[in-house]
């Protein structure tokens, strides 16, 4: 789906993957060098997360 590449040079990519039982999630996978993170996501648990990424980043905006 994306990939997005942050400031500390860590690569985050994110895809939609289907589990075994038909039901959609958004993999997020946070690559630092050679070591990687993985996470799966379903709807409601990715759009809380983004809810707060969003809240965080409008309020880090007004204090810059």
């Amino acid at each position: 789906m994306e990939q997005i590449n942050a400031p500390s040079g860590q690569v985050i990519e994110l895809r939609q993957i289907f589990h075994e039982t038909g039901v959609r999630l958004l993999r997020v996978i946070i690559r630092d060098g050679v070591k990687y993170s993985t996470i799966e996501l379903d709807a409601a648990t990715a759009f809380d997360w983004g809810t707060q990424m969003r809240d965080w980043a409008g309020e880090s905006a007004k204090d810059a």
